[in-house]
C-alpha cells in the first residue's frame, strides 16, 4: 500500500495491514468447501476445509480479508460464524522437548457446532481489497448425542452453572496453565488423569508469550510473528490439547492474557518482551496505555475474532477470561479497565455465536465489586494464597461474594504463592481442605489449586479431585435452591470436667489495596465474647513501604483468669520483610524481627519465621497492640489460648441445605493448613458427637458419612424428619475431617 493511500487509510478509520509471509495474490474465488467431520453429530464440532483464492497481506486482519459463513439451523435461525487461517504441524518428542514440524501449506478452516439435529444450512463469503463473493449454499445434517452443550448462568439459579441441555455442572479439577518442556505431551498424562479420577475443569493460558499456548510472539512480522499475527504452531497445540480434553470430560477457561504482559517490575514481569511493546514493534509506548489506545483496540478486537473463529466451536470452552490477575498490570485507573472490560465484552458477546461465559480474574481476594459485578462479565473469581487456614480464605470469600447475584468461585488457590511446599504437604491438604469448604459452603464450584506441575503431578494428587467428583455426583446444583445452614454440634458424652478452648481470629481478609482490612482494628474481649473491627485482617502491613495500609489491632480485654495471647505469623514478605512488636497496656513487651533476604532483595514471600509469638495477660482489664512496626507485611492470625469452657466438642462444621440434598463438611477446631502443616500439630480424634440441623422438609433422608480422602461412604442409613424439621446426625469418631450427605427419600424408595 502506497503511502498516499496509507494516510488515507487512516483518515477513514481503516489501518495499514501488516505484511506477513502468508500474504498471497490471487483472483477472488471460493474454488471448494470440503467437510472433515465423517458424521456430524449435535454438540460436536463440524470442520470444513475451504480453497480460496484471494488477495491480502494479513489473513489474520479481517479489514484486509476475511470469511465468514452465515449458518441456518434446521429451525430457521441464523448466526454468522467466522472462519481461521490455519496450518497443520506434526509433533515429536526429542531430549524430552517437543518439536512441531510443519505439514501442508496454510489453509482456510470453518469450525461449527450444531445446537440441534437437522438440516444445516451455510453460505460462505469471502471479503478481500478487491471485493467480495459468496458461494452457492451447503447443506449438512446434524444426527442425535448424548453431549450435553455449552456451559451457561443456570436461568434456574443464577449462582450456578449448567450445560444447553439443562444438565447442571459443577467446576471440579485444577489449573493446568502452560505444558512443561514437554508441551502438548505433557497434556497427554495430566488430562487422563483428571478426567480418569472425574475431574472436569481446567484452565489453559493463551498469553504471556513464554506460556505453551502464547497467541503472539515477539519477532518480525516477515517470519509470522509481533502484533497483527498469531503463532500458528502454538494455535494447532492448543486444537489438540482441548480435543484431548473433550475426550477426557474436561471442560477449559481460556486465559487470554495475564498481567504479565502490562507490567515492568516485580511479580514475574514480560513488558519488555511483550510483543505490544513499542520496543519490540508493537504500539505501546507504555504499558498504560493498552487500555486507550485505538490501535491496541483494533488489534485485541482481531485477536478476539481469531479466538472465537478457531475455538468457539468446542462446548468444552467453558468460558473466556480476559485477563488473569488484572489488577496486577500497574495500572492505577481501575475506571479505564473497567471501560475496556466493557468495550470487549460487547465486541466478544456480538462476535461469539455459542455465547460462551465471560469472566476476568484478579490477585486481590477481596475483588473489586465494580469490575466483578459489571454486565459483561458473567460470573466472578477469588484467587487465594497465603492465607494460613487456606479453607477459611474460602469460607470467608464464598460469604462474601455468594451475594452478588452471579456464579462465584475460587478459582486459583494455594497455601503459599511462591512455593508448592511439596516437601511439608506432600498429601495436599491445601488442595483437599479448600475442595470441601467449597462444595459445603454453596460455592459455583471447588475451589481450584494452583502448582499442577510441582505438587498434584509428582505426587500423584489426583484422588483427590476424584473424591470431591464422586461426593458431587448427580446433585442438581441449580435446582436444589441451596443455602447455608447454621450448624449445631453437640457431645455425645459430654467430657468430665469440662474442656475449655480457643478464642480465635484467624483467616481473615487479607487485600493488597485501600480497603476495610487495611485500616487500624479494634476489638473487644469481654466474657469470652469478641465485639468490634470483625473480621481482623491476615495481614499486617508494616509502617514502611505501604504506610497508608499500616493496620495495627488493638485488643481491650476484660479476663477472668490468666491467659495466653499468640500472634499466628505465617509467611512473611521476602522482599521487604517485617518486625512485629506486641504491647501490653501502652509498654512494648515483645519485638520480632522477620528480615528479608539479604539486602531486601529475596521477593516472594519466606516461610521460616512461621510461628506463635505471644504473651501472658494477667487477669483483669488490659490493651493488647499487635503492629507490624517494619517495612513490608506478614499474615497474621490471633488466639487467646484456652479462654472459655467449652459447650460441645472440638469439631467445627458447615452446611448447605436444599430441596432434596444437604451437604455437611465437619473438621477438628482449630485443625488449619498452618496448624497441621508449619506448627506440626497433633489433633487428638474428636470423639463421637452430633451435628444438628434445622429447616428440612418431613420424611425420610438418607444419609451418607464419606470418607473424603478416600472418597467412598463409610456408613450409610436412613433417618426420619419431623415436621419441625430438625435433624440430629450422630457423627463417629472424627481424625481428620468428615463429610455428610442427606439426600432425600421418595415415598417408596430407598
Amino acid at each position: 500500500m502506497s503511502l498516499l493511500l496509507a494516510t488515507f487509510a487512516l483518515q477513514l478509520g481503516q489501518w495499514e495491514p501488516v505484511v506477513t509471509p502468508y500474504f498471497k495474490k490471487e483472483p477472488l474465488a471460493i474454488r471448494s468447501v470440503t467437510p472433515l467431520t465423517p458424521v456430524t453429530k449435535r454438540f460436536e464440532v463440524e470442520e470444513f476445509k475451504v480453497d480460496l483464492g484471494a488477495t491480502f497481506d494479513n489473513p489474520f486482519d479481517p479489514s484486509d480479508i476475511s470469511l465468514d459463513a452465515k449458518v441456518i439451523s434446521p429451525k430457521g435461525e441464523s448466526c454468522s460464524v467466522p472462519g481461521f487461517f490455519y496450518r497443520s504441524f506434526d509433533r515429536a518428542l526429542k531430549d524430552g522437548k517437543e518439536v512441531l514440524t510443519k505439514k501442508e501449506e496454510p489453509e482456510w478452516r470453518l469450525r461449527v457446532c450444531p445446537m440441534e439435529t437437522g438440516l444445516y444450512t451455510l453460505t460462505l463469503s469471502v471479503k478481500d481489497r478487491t471485493g467480495s463473493i459468496t458461494s452457492e449454499p451447503i447443506h449438512f445434517k446434524a444426527e442425535a448425542s448424548d453431549a450435553h452443550g455449552f456451559l451457561k448462568v443456570s436461568p434456574r439459579n443464577r449462582q450456578y452453572f449448567e450445560y444447553s441441555d439443562g444438565t447442571s455442572y459443577y467446576p471440579i479439577g485444577a489449573n493446568i496453565c502452560w505444558g512443561n518442556d514437554r508441551g502438548s505431551f505433557s497434556y497427554d498424562e495430566w488430562l487422563p488423569a483428571y478426567g480418569g479420577v472425574g475431574a472436569n475443569y481446567t484452565r489453559l493460558w493463551l498469553g504471556p508469550s513464554w506460556v505453551t499456548f502464547a497467541m503472539e510472539l515477539s519477532g518480525k512480522s516477515e517470519e509470522g510473528k509481533g502484533m497483527g499475527q498469531f503463532e500458528l504452531a502454538n494455535a494447532w497445540r492448543l486444537d489438540e490439547v482441548l480435543g484431548k480434553a473433550q475426550q477426557n470430560g474436561m471442560n477449559v477457561m481460556l486465559t487470554i492474557d495475564s498481567y504479565n504482559t502490562l507490567r515492568a517490575h516485580d511479580a514475574f514481569p514480560a513488558w519488555d518482551k511483550a510483543p505490544v511493546n513499542r520496543d519490540n514493534g508493537g504500539p505501546l509506548r507504555i504499558w498504560t496505555d493498552f487500555w486507550t489506545n485505538s490501535q491496541m483496540d483494533r488489534f485485541y478486537k482481531a485477536k478476539l475474532r481469531y479466538l472465537v473463529a478457531r475455538y468457539s466451536a468446542f462446548p468444552n470452552v467453558m468460558a473466556w477470561e480476559f485477563w488473569n490477575e488484572v489488577d496486577l498490570t500497574e495500572d492505577d485507573s481501575s475506571d479505564v479497565v473497567q471501560a475496556w472490560h466493557q468495550r470487549m465484552g460487547d465486541s466478544l458477546r456480538a462476535m461469539d455465536p455459542y455465547h460462551h461465559l465471560v469472566s476476568t480474574s484478579l490477585s486481590n481476594s477481596m475483588g473489586n465489586r465494580n469490575l466483578d459485578l459489571l454486565p459483561e462479565l458473567d460470573f466472578a473469581q477469588t484467587h487465594s494464597y497465603n492465607n494460613p487456614d487456606v479453607a477459611g480464605g474460602v469460607l470467608y470469600q464464598q460469604s462474601r461474594k455468594a451475594e452478588w447475584g452471579k456464579p462465584h468461585f475460587v478459582s486459583e488457590i494455594g497455601a503459599d504463592a511462591s512455593s508448592p511446599r511439596m516437601a511439608q504437604d506432600p498429601t495436599g491438604l491445601q488442595i483437599h481442605d479448600p475442595i470441601w469448604m467449597s462444595l459445603a459452603t454453596g460455592s459455583s464450584g471447588a475451589a481450584i489449586p494452583w502448582w499442577w506441575d510441582s505438587l498434584i503431578a509428582p505426587k500423584n494428587l489426583y484422588p483427590l479431585f476424584g473424591a470431591a467428583a464422586k461426593f458431587a455426583k448427580g446433585i442438581d446444583w441449580p435446582g436444589e435452591d441451596f443455602h447455608r445452614s447454621n450448624v449445631d454440634i453437640g457431645y455425645q458424652q459430654p467430657p468430665i470436667p469440662a474442656e475449655r478452648k480457643d478464642l480465635s481470629f484467624e483467616s481473615g481478609p487479607v487485600q493488597w489495596a485501600d480497603g476495610d482490612a487495611n485500616r487500624p482494628h479494634i476489638v473487644t474481649v469481654f466474657h469470652g465474647k469478641a465485639d468490634g473491627d470483625l473480621p481482623l485482617p491476615g495481614i499486617q502491613h508494616g509502617e514502611r513501604n505501604h504506610p497508608a495500609w499500616h493496620n495495627p489491632v488493638r485488643f481491650k480485654v476484660n479476663l477472668d483468669r490468666q491467659t495466653r495471647f499468640d500472634v499466628i505469623v505465617g509467611d512473611v514478605s521476602g522482599s521487604g520483610g517485617a518486625t512485629l512488636q506486641l504491647s501490653l497496656d501502652g509498654d512494648p513487651v515483645m519485638t520480632r524481627d522477620f528480615p528479608a533476604g539479604e539486602n531486601g532483595a529475596q521477593g516472594g514471600s519466606v516461610s521460616k519465621y512461621s510461628g506463635r509469638y505471644g504473651i501472658t495477660v494477667p487477669s483483669g482489664d488490659h490493651t493488647i497492640t499487635v503492629e507490624n512496626i517494619g517495612n513490608d507485611w506478614f499474615m497474621a492470625g490471633y488466639r487467646f489460648v484456652d479462654l472459655n469452657k467449652r459447650t460441645g466438642p472440638p469439631l467445627q462444621a458447615w452446611a448447605i441445605e436444599g430441596n432434596s440434598t444437604v451437604i455437611v463438611w465437619a473438621r477438628p477446631e482449630g485443625r488449619t493448613w498452618h496448624r497441621v502443616i508449619v506448627d506440626k500439630t497433633q489433633f487428638p480424634p474428636v470423639q463421637p458427637s452430633i451435628i444438628s440441623l434445622e429447616g428440612l422438609s418431613a420424611g425420610d433422608w438418607r444419609m451418607e458419612i464419606w470418607d473424603t480422602w478416600r472418597g467412598q461412604a463409610t456408613s450409610i442409613s436412613t433417618i426420619h424428619v419431623g415436621i419441625s424439621g430438625k435433624v440430629r446426625m450422630p457423627i463417629p469418631v472424627v481424625v481428620n475431617d468428615v463429610a455428610v450427605k442427606l439426600t432425600k427419600l421418595v415415598p417408596g424408595h430407598k
